[in-house]
């Protein structure tokens, strides 16, 4: 941060009325005219929340404990959203460890929008095309990915505060929330480093797709305009046949019955699947042609 520091007008320092000497060590080396701490109770989204609430910049970063951004590129990120009045402004991540070594193995990877529109190089991009990517494949795809590597509109931030009711995924909620309203910049350069904390294993797989299934029928369910409509009805349809094939495969006794109910769940997914991975390769089609059409990018160098 201190390499950055000189660049931005405040910084807020929200902490969990920490034990470890985190507060000493921030007031001893942190060192800025507008910086301000808050301290309140654990809770990683509502921390976030009071100290987007308290910040009064145009633009807003946002990271935890253990990421790093290089000043050249909170510069990059910053110039792309006044440059292109975009609501949020996202890049790629690289993921290390607590050491800061880098981790090329594992689960982690960039959201797949970079891969998608990476021909275009920085590109704004509309919101039914941000929404199509945010509920793509009738799954909660989460845009920002970890957030240290993105800049958010004061405005928009302050205005839209993160769900705290997900667990850890209350940002892949809030990109389902606002998907439809959302202008997205994106820009095809990684200079931020997300941390990896090492966890507890406290929730098993089964555990995680309960929230991520809780977090798209919830989300899924807002109020569209007709362009968003259609699409939501299929894919929550979709996600709700997925939900109800694996409730019948879960289902005991292993009866002829039972097993008879899950082929019919398994068949009115696939078929919904197939169904909606058809109209939604139509509709992105169609809106890259036209992201094409209007011009709208700028190669980033």
């Amino acid at each position: 941060m201190a390499k950055w520091v000189d660049l931005v007008d405040e910084i807020i320092v929200v902490d969990s009325r920490s034990t470890d000497g985190t507060l000493t060590l921030i007031r001893s080396h942190l060192q800025h005219p507008n910086l301000r701490i808050i301290e309140r109770d654990r809770g990683l989204y509502a921390s976030w929340n009071e100290g987007i609430a308290a910040a009064k910049g145009d633009w807003i970063y946002v990271s935890t404990a253990g990421d790093i951004i290089g000043r050249e590129h909170l510069a990059r990120l910053l110039a792309a959203g006044v440059d292109t009045d975009a609501d949020v402004v996202v890049s790629p991540q690289r993921f290390v460890d607590e050491t800061g070594a880098p981790i090329v193995d594992g689960p982690f990877v960039n959201p797949a929008i970079h891969k998608a529109l990476a021909p275009f190089g920085q590109v704004v991009v509309p919101p039914l095309l941000v929404r199509l990517f945010a509920f793509r494949k009738a799954k909660p795809n989460a845009l920002l990915g970890s957030c240290a590597s993105d800049l958010f509109k004061g405005s928009f931030l302050r205005a839209r505060p993160f769900p705290t009711d997900y667990g850890t995924h209350g940002d892949t909620a809030w990109t389902l929330r606002h998907s439809g309203e959302m202008s997205l910049c994106l820009v095809p350069v990684a200079g931020a480093d997300f941390c990896i904390h090492a966890k507890e294993p406290v929730s098993e797989a089964v555990d995680l797709k309960s929230i991520l299934d809780q977090i798209f029928l919830r989300e899924a369910r807002g109020e569209l305009p007709a362009a968003h409509a259609a699409l939501a009805a299929l894919a929550l349809g979709t996600r709700m046949a997925a939900i109800e094939r694996s409730k019948r495969w879960r289902q005991r006794p292993r009866t002829i019955s039972n097993y008879l109910g899950f082929m019919s769940a398994a068949v009115r997914y696939l078929w919904l699947r197939a169904r909606l991975q058809m109209v939604e390769t139509k509709l992105e089609r169609a809106l890259l042609v036209q992201l094409r059409a209007r011009g709208n990018q700028t190669l980033v160098g």
